[in-house]
Formats: C-alpha cells, sequence, structure tokens
C-alpha cells in the first residue's frame, strides 16, 4: 500500500511538471529578458509577455519581441551577450534554469528600450533580427512625464519673469516720461519766473494761438486730436466744464495727422470706437468748436453722412462726408447714432474757390491703428442707438475745446506758411 501510494505522489509531480505551462525567467537585466515557455508567443501567452512587459516597464522602457529558439538549440549557440562570463558558464546558468522544465521549451528574448527600435541592438542574442513592438506608443514613460513636466515648468517660470520684466520697464518707461515731462515743465515755469518782462519785446509773449477740438476716448482721461491741432504749441490748454486745464502729448502720428493727449482727469462721458469703418450713405454726426470762440463758447454740431469711402488724392485712411466742416473742427469727433466713433474731422478743402460740403475725416480703423500701437485701448462699441438726448449728453461731455498756446515769434512764422491748417484766431495777426 505505501508503494503503490509513492507511485502515485510521483506520477503527479511529473504530470504537474509536464503539464505546468507556467513561463520561467531564465536572465533579466535593464536591457532585456530571457523567459522560458513551453507554448509558441504567437498560440497562447499564459502570461510570459506580461512578465516582460513589468520588467521593462520597472526600468521606465518599453518592450520589443526579438525572435525564440528552442532551448536546446539556444544553450549550444550562447555566446556572452553584456555580461562578464564566459560561454560554458552562461551555459550551465542556463541549464540549471531549464532543468526540470519542458524539454519543448522556447526561449524568448524581450529587449527593454526608452526608444523605438526596428532591429535588435548589438546586446542582443538575437544578432540584427527585426523587433515586434508589444507595447510601444501604448503609455508615456516616467522619464518623459518627468521632462514633460520640467518643460512645463520652465516654460511657465519664463513667461514669468518676462512677464514681471515687461511690467518693470513699462513702470520704468512710464516714470521716467512723468519725469521728464514734470522737468521740462518745471524748467519752462522757472525760465518764465526768472526771465524779466520787456515791454518792448513781445515776440517771446505766449499768447492762446489757434483753437481745436478733442474727444474722451478713455476713463482715464486719454484724448483724441489732429497733429496740427497741436503742431508746434508751446502748451495746450483745455476747456471741459468751465474749467481750463493744461494736457501732456502721449503720442503723435504727423502722416495720418493723429495726436493723443492727457489730461489728469476722470471724465464723466467717454467716447466709445467703432470697430468697423463707415459704410458709404451712413449717416455721421460732427461734433467741435469751429472758428473757436470767434462765434461762441457753445459745442456745435453738424449732420451728413458719408459719400466717398476714401480721402483727398485716394487717401484710403479716410473718408469724405457733406457735412459741415470749418477750421477749429480740426480733431472732433465724428460718430455714428449710436455715439461710436467712426471717424476724426480732420480737413477741410474747396470753400475758398466757392466748392461746399468737401470734407474729409480719418477711419475710426486708422485711428484704431495708432491707438494699438501705443498701448491704448477703447471701450467696446455701444449696439443700440441712442435717443437725441443721451446723444446730446455724451457730445457735451465727451467733447473737448483745446487751445494752443505759443510765442508771438512763432505765432508770426506759422502765420506766413501759406499750407498751415491751423484755425488761428490771435489779433497778433
Amino acid at each position: 500500500m505505501k508503494k503503490l501510494l509513492v507511485i502515485v505522489v510521483l506520477i503527479l509531480l511529473w504530470c504537474n511538471i509536464s503539464i505546468s505551462n507556467e513561463p520561467r525567467v531564465l536572465y533579466k537585466d535593464e536591457f532585456k529578458i530571457h523567459i522560458a515557455h513551453s507554448f509558441h508567443y504567437w498560440e497562447n501567452k499564459h502570461g510570459w509577455d506580461d512578465i516582460a512587459i513589468n520588467h521593462c516597464k520597472s526600468h521606465d522602457k518599453f518592450s520589443f519581441l526579438t525572435e525564440s529558439q528552442s532551448a536546446k538549440k539556444f544553450i549550444s549557440s550562447l555566446i556572452p551577450f553584456g555580461t562578464n562570463l564566459t560561454k560554458d558558464s552562461i551555459q550551465k546558468h542556463y541549464k540549471s534554469q531549464l532543468k526540470n522544465y519542458k524539454k519543448n521549451a522556447e526561449v524568448y528574448e524581450i529587449i527593454c528600450s526608452k526608444e523605438k527600435i526596428i532591429r535588435t541592438p548589438i546586446n542582443s542574442f538575437f544578432k540584427n533580427k527585426k523587433v515586434v513592438a508589444l507595447n510601444y506608443g501604448d503609455f508615456t514613460l516616467k522619464s518623459e512625464l518627468l521632462a514633460q513636466k520640467k518643460r512645463r515648468d520652465k516654460e511657465e517660470e519664463d513667461k514669468r519673469i518676462a512677464e514681471k520684466k515687461r511690467k518693470e520697464k513699462e513702470e520704468e518707461d512710464k516714470r521716467i516720461a512723468e519725469k521728464k515731462r514734470k522737468e521740462k515743465e518745471d524748467k519752462r515755469i522757472a525760465e518764465k519766473k526768472k526771465k524779466p518782462k520787456i515791454e518792448n519785446d513781445d515776440d517771446n509773449k505766449i499768447i492762446a494761438a489757434a483753437s481745436g477740438t478733442g474727444f474722451y476716448v478713455s476713463n482715464a482721461g486719454h484724448i483724441i486730436t489732429n497733429h496740427h491741432v497741436i503742431e508746434g504749441c508751446d502748451t495746450v490748454n483745455m476747456s471741459y466744464k468751465g474749467k481750463e486745464m493744461s494736457v501732456y502729448v502721449l503720442a503723435v502720428d504727423k502722416m495720418n495727422d493723429l495726436a493723443i493727449l492727457k489730461a489728469e482727469i476722470i471724465p464723466s462721458k467717454v467716447y466709445p470706437v467703432a470697430t468697423e469703418d463707415a459704410s458709404l450713405l451712413e449717416d455721421i454726426i460732427i461734433a467741435g468748436y469751429p472758428l473757436g470762440k470767434k462765434v461762441s463758447a457753445a459745442i456745435k454740431t453738424s449732420k451728413g453722412s458719408i459719400t466717398a469711402l476714401a480721402g483727398y488724392i485716394d487717401n484710403y485712411s479716410q473718408f469724405q462726408t457733406d457735412a459741415a466742416l470749418n477750421k477749429g473742427n480740426s480733431g472732433g469727433p465724428i460718430m455714428d447714432q449710436k455715439g461710436n466713433i467712426v471717424g476724426v474731422a480732420v480737413a477741410a478743402y474747396g470753400k475758398k474757390e466757392g466748392i461746399e460740403s468737401f470734407n474729409f475725416g480719418i477711419k475710426s480703423s486708422t485711428l484704431r491703428t495708432f491707438a494699438n500701437s501705443n498701448g491704448l485701448n477703447f471701450l467696446p462699441p455701444n449696439n443700440k442707438h441712442l435717443s437725441n438726448k443721451d446723444l446730446g449728453q455724451l457730445i457735451t461731455e465727451a467733447t473737448i475745446y483745446l487751445e494752443c498756446n505759443m510765442t508771438i515769434a512763432k505765432f508770426k512764422k506759422l502765420i506766413a506758411e501759406k499750407k498751415n491748417r491751423k484755425a488761428f484766431f490771435s489779433d497778433y495777426q
């Protein structure tokens, strides 16, 4: 009975060894792994590929299958493959690993690599053979994730530093510009106080020589007008709600006859600027102070329409209108019924030749380009028509009377220039 029990146990052990299909790891390092298995990988994997993939993943690499050989042939053709063992020592190692394993076992080699490979590398058992990717591209390597995070962190840090530098430079530029402006003004005031009055030398006397119109476009007190309105002025004053104060020039565009001024005031009303240019025959309103204070100090308006989409000598930065324009209107707002600025009043031609309604305005797109280049942003345009009452209130509170002050000597020189477009009103003409 005992002999029979021993025979049964031996048979069961033999069956377990013969039938068992668990893959066996023969060798592994960070570059490859050799696994023995009694079935071909395309018939029944039984987990050898999972072992290989997990091994390569532990080294943060992808898995690539090379080829397989029978255990017997594999052992007989072994050569050193990146170890310091002799051939006999390697054979001995693999023989001991394959002992008591299936005689029909196949030995598979899986290469671990961070990069995609097409053929086996130099340290492979199977030389210069094509490989099959087991999981390339199925996941992202930890090293790559870390590299991506480092790149993102560096980009964010670079952006933060660049933005900080930009703001610091912007603040420094503003501070320097303001300091220069104040120094210039203080110097002018000091020189004016220091210089003795000479009763017989009126040429150095500062006078109010010409006028023009401007309009508010920001709650910070930015004003738009024509360049020719403030050109040559020693100082520029504005009248707003019965008060007179100085304004200073921030930027000019001589080519398109535009200027940005700044007043130390928070206006009660501000004009929005249209994002699209006015169309042909569109109704418009012009506001301003034509002929300065010679006629009256009250603001005046005129209505008309767009009669051409190009200005003088086919200047496409301007349009033509039949609304009335006179000297002193220069720099004033041209708006639609919604109160959006569609242009800046700039010039009138032909009156001396008896031709009326031949007037021009600078397009809102040209104004926007100039403002954007100087960091000035406008309010978004209104979408609804304003009542005449609301439009009248906007015109009254957002349109500015500008006065150009200069010396009598400079005034006389400008008067002598026939092409000058200023609205002169001084008694020194």
